[in-house]
């Protein structure tokens, strides 16, 4: 199989990737964040105007009582203490073009960094591209991070900002947002997190965005697809193939924290004995998320893989997501035809949008979008500015049933001259895989 033919900057950033990532799994928690702000530039093109802004505390509160009743059910293997965080405020910005005329579309933007890292200030780059060439706003938040803020906290703020949008303050300038002009977002972790705010919305029936757009989006965090432990990854991406993939490093304040919140939680586990959606091998291994317990990554909400439901994606065939983005898209398409593993939640028999679209680009690596050229930013630009609706527009596909518009799906490769083609019969080998959601039982090492 070809591979796309990159241009030097292109492998330059992908070594450089290599490099951060590698450097920050021996350091401190502290010193692995502080590495990512000083090594990765902020960059704000000048064709943009950037507002920040930080949203009333009463978005919070009231996406904190959504969370509390729709996740009681899973109460139990959740550290409770995410409801008494003193949040600090929940801050975001706003991107938008010069001199162009608001078309009323929003993208909820969620970043990527592993639930760890990152902010909306080191995705301006991005946000400024898909602002542009969807020619829409764009609205991406600072949602809290682990090891502090462990789920559910991410979510609570991404619901919240979707809340802001849908029901802004009175004295903000813009009207509420239809939400059928909204498309939420994400790129690796956020992408995962746009996938479990749009279930959530569904699922607390408040009303649901025009659809998703997912980059390299993390759905699977049991590790267990195919493609995640390929040797030959090594050389295509730049995310790292071990069960955990954020080591907490030396002793430091936030990891002593860390260590002890999760004694407690595990504690409250044992005792409690929650019967929970999961699999015997959860517990075969050493807690190995900073993000939740192992009794939780079942919970659609955290591993989205494992639910049900649709949208448009974009994954490199050279990065280790590659097997769990296709058989995810493909689940979409059609819920009751690609199996589950047998533990998993039922409750997502029905895919709340429209189309399912996947991209597969020959060799690119992890979040590749912004190392390789403009056409992969276009094409997820082009599926915004077609799925979010005009008022003028009438929406066809409300005429239409579920079971009519959720069975299709348009699963493509993009070759080295960005020609498209259906995706080869050897990437659909995984939609047959045998352990799905099933925790390999290696060494964890903290």
């Amino acid at each position: 199989m070809s591979q796309l033919s990159f241009s030097p900057q292109y492998y330059e950033a992908l070594e450089q990737m290599k490099k951060i990532v590698e450097a920050s799994r021996d350091v401190s928690i502290e010193e692995a964040k502080k590495q990512y702000f000083d090594r990765i530039p902020i960059s704000t093109p000048n064709n943009c105007i950037v507002n920040e802004i930080k949203l009333d505390e009463k978005y919070v509160i009231k996406s904190k009582e959504y969370l509390v009743d729709g996740l009681k059910i899973y109460e139990d293997v959740i550290d409770e203490k995410w409801q008494s965080l003193d949040n600090n405020g929940l801050y975001g910005e706003w991107v938008k073009i010069k001199d162009r005329e608001d078309t009323g579309k929003v993208v909820l933007y969620l970043f990527g960094g592993g639930y760890y890292m990152g902010s909306t200030k080191k995705s301006r780059d991005f946000t400024s591209e898909i602002a542009k060439n969807a020619e829409c706003s764009v609205f991406a938040i600072n949602y809290r991070l682990s090891p502090e803020h462990q789920f559910p906290v991410p979510l609570c703020d991404a619901l919240a900002a979707y809340l802001y949008l849908i029901d802004p303050p009175l004295e903000f300038e813009f009207k509420p947002i239809d939400p059928k002009q909204i498309i939420i977002a994400g790129s690796s972790a956020g992408g995962g997190l746009a996938v479990a705010t749009a279930l959530f919305i569904r699922d607390v029936g408040l009303p649901l965005p025009s659809g998703l757009v997912l980059w390299s989006p993390w759905v699977d965090l049991t590790s267990s697809m195919p493609s995640y432990w390929k040797p030959e990854m090594d050389k295509t991406d730049f995310t790292i193939g071990a069960l955990n993939t954020r080591k907490l490093g030396p002793p430091s304040s936030m990891s002593i924290e860390y260590l002890k919140r999760v004694k407690i939680l595990s504690e409250k586990i044992k005792q409690k004995k929650p019967n929970v959606v999961g699999h015997p091998s959860f517990t075969k291994v050493p807690r190995f998320r900073l993000y939740c317990a192992n009794e939780a990554l079942a919970i659609p909400y955290i591993s989205p893989m494992l639910g049900k439901f649709t949208t448009y994606f974009q994954v490199g065939s050279g990065e280790r997501f590659l097997d769990s983005n296709i058989l995810f898209s493909f689940k979409a398409s059609d819920p009751n035809k690609f199996q589950l593993p047998k533990y998993a939640t039922r409750n997502f028999a029905n895919s709340p949008f429209k189309n399912v679209i996947l991209d597969v680009y020959e060799g690119a690596c992890h979040c590749f979008q912004s190392k390789i050229s403009k056409f992969s930013i276009n094409r997820s630009c082009n599926f915004i500015k077609t799925h979010t609706l005009n008022e003028s527009t009438p929406n066809e596909a409300e005429n239409k049933s579920f079971q009519e518009i959720q069975k299709t799906i348009n699963a493509n490769i993009i070759n080295p001259n960005y020609e498209i083609r259906e995706l080869d019969e050897e990437f659909l080998k995984c939609l047959n895989c045998e352990n799905i959601g099933v925790v390999p039982e290696l060494e964890v090492d903290m």
